[in-house]
């Protein structure tokens, strides 16, 4: 019995752990790995601009571009939210629930970022998983607004001072991307409801609405 048992927990222990945000952060430190050996083609090849789209269509790099950081820093401020703030997050709504948020809120947060380019006629490359992790913030927002504060005990309020600060952050700094930010932030929290109410997760005093 106690050898079953052991088996019983360590599966248990598997599913505890969150696969897709520690899978996404592998990826993305591998392509940084890869970057700092092999140069500026990946950068040159993966980069986001909508002049790339407008001029040669290339719409992968709506995605690539989430995948690419310019330094170690980059890359790890965006790694701790995506690992940790994604892990609630992915708990919580599921792992397809929470691919599709990533690369929703990605996309989206890439494509605000080329509506803003074209409104102000200045073209930039960008890079960074930004957007996609500001999504997956907003995610994060909806479950602590509807569990009040039940999703992994993080408050309203933290949560509000929280992305506040990210964002006050970037718009001090003219290298940031703040539009793929708020892009990310808003259709990662809609995304989140439309997938708590759609496909609904039990939960408990929630009516079983939200995740």
């Amino acid at each position: 019995m106690d050898l079953v048992r052991g088996y019983q927990d360590r599966g248990l222990n598997r599913e505890k752990i969150p696969w897709c945000s520690a899978v996404l952060t592998g990826i993305n430190i591998l392509v940084f790995a890869a970057c700092h050996f092999w140069g500026r083609q990946f950068y040159d090849a993966g980069c986001f601009s909508v002049a790339y789209l407008l001029r040669g269509r290339e719409y992968y790099r709506l995605i690539s571009a989430m995948f690419l950081h310019v330094d170690i820093g980059h890359l790890m401020n965006n790694m701790i939210l995506l690992y940790f703030g994604g892990e609630i997050v992915e708990k919580t709504i599921g792992r397809g629930r929470y691919l599709l948020v990533f690369l929703f809120s990605g996309i989206c947060g890439n494509f605000l970022s080329a509506a803003y380019e074209l409104s102000t006629g200045g073209f930039y490359d960008s890079v960074g998983a930004s957007g996609a992790v500001f999504g997956l913030v907003g995610g994060l927002l909806y479950l602590a607004v509807t569990r009040k504060g039940r999703a992994a005990q993080i408050s309203i309020q933290r949560m509000i001072l929280m992305i506040a600060l990210s964002l006050y952050s970037g718009f001090q700094n003219v290298m940031v991307n703040n539009a793929a930010h708020l892009g990310g932030l808003i259709s990662g929290f809609l995304l989140t409801f439309l997938l708590c109410h759609v496909g609904k997760i039990p939960g408990k005093g929630t009516g079983g609405t939200v995740r």
